[in-house]
């Protein structure tokens, strides 16, 4: 079972569960018609003739049970979308989907779909992957997925994911920030400090024309990109061609980015990104979803830069700052270090 509130994405990351699995995906739907299926397998770019879809009106609940009882075998998994409009208002649900779907799964995988699930209900089914979203200080969409029950292994820690028009589900695997003791520390005299392939170095200064200096050079490389994340950054005075600028206007934007540099679409040897701090600012904690997707794209570059203009002598409290591999502090215009 994966369930969510509306606009979570549970309905999408069931598409591509359902995929996978051998055989066509018998898909029972009590809400959707086929036109906005058809519009959001092209969204995931999934093939349609993947699926047979039925569109069953609530009120025909016990045509639907029917239909697939008699029909299931003739397909590799069964979804059904959502579980609330398959039963009879007055039915228990736990009871009617344990009761109907129980010996089919011992064939055919179920899978159902749902808004708020009772606990019994999630007792009965074999795995609950939980998917929510939040609304973040910018009003970007940051969507996660969770394994909060499996009969099989443990629950699982919170990934977050996105859809990506034409690429799918987008997510990133939760894992533990960890750096090799022996890996290769050279130093970079651009900015004074000791690196190495893959690191995230914060530079920050209270002059936009002191982070300029610093971080031009690696701008000027033909592989190096600049991500904006928000009004408030640095990038004023910064020289680079619009078509290796991305303007992180919704956390979409970034997983889009992200996924290119995943799939080798975009192969960047810099990266800088500016207007984090002030993210961070806005709200505490608000930039841990995008320093997570930085620290993933950073093991595909050579050195990963967050610069911002800032307030010197409270950067140091800030959590940007505090999760960088190595930091640089540029004097600032009032001689401030």
């Amino acid at each position: 079972m994966i369930y969510g509130p509306p606009g979570s994405g549970k309905t999408s990351l069931a598409v591509r569960i359902a995929a996978r699995a051998k055989g066509t995906a018998l898909w029972i739907s009590t809400s959707e018609n086929e036109e906005f299926f058809r519009k959001l397998l092209d969204r995931l770019n999934v093939a349609y003739d993947k699926f047979k879809f039925l569109h069953f009106p609530r009120a025909f609940h016990e045509e639907i049970a029917r239909y697939v009882l008699d029909h299931l075998e003739e397909h590799g998994i069964l979804v059904i979308d959502s579980i609330n409009g398959i039963a009879s208002p007055n039915a228990d649900i736990a009871d009617f989907f344990h009761s109907t779907f129980y010996q089919a799964a011992q064939e055919v995988p179920v899978m159902a779909i749902a808004e708020t699930p009772s606990r019994r209900l999630q007792y009965v089914v074999d795995h609950v992957v939980k998917v929510w979203h939040r609304i973040n200080s910018m009003g970007h969409v940051i969507r996660y997925a969770q394994l909060v029950k499996s009969r099989k292994r443990p629950p699982s820690a919170r990934y977050i994911f996105d859809i990506v028009q034409g690429v799918g589900i987008v997510y990133i695997k939760p894992v533990g920030r960890a750096i090799a003791e022996s890996a290769e520390r050279i130093r970079d005299e651009r900015l004074g400090v000791e690196t190495f392939r893959g690191a995230e170095v914060g530079v920050f200064s209270d002059s936009e024309g002191k982070i300029a200096e610093k971080i031009q050079p690696f701008l000027d490389d033909e592989n190096a990109y600049l991500l904006v994340f928000s009004t408030f950054n640095a990038s004023r005075r910064l020289k680079v061609p619009p078509e290796r600028v991305v303007a992180v206007s919704t956390f979409n934007d970034l997983m889009k980015f992200y996924a290119d540099v995943i799939l080798g679409k975009v192969k960047p040897r810099y990266v800088v990104a500016t207007g984090l701090v002030p993210l961070e600012n806005l709200r505490e904690g608000d930039s841990l979803e995008y320093l997570t997707a930085l620290g993933v794209i950073s093991g595909y570059t050579e050195l990963t830069i967050v610069a911002d203009v800032v307030d010197l002598k409270k950067i140091k409290s800030n959590y940007i700052y505090q999760a960088m591999s190595e930091n640089v502090v540029v004097p600032g215009e009032k001689g401030e270090t």
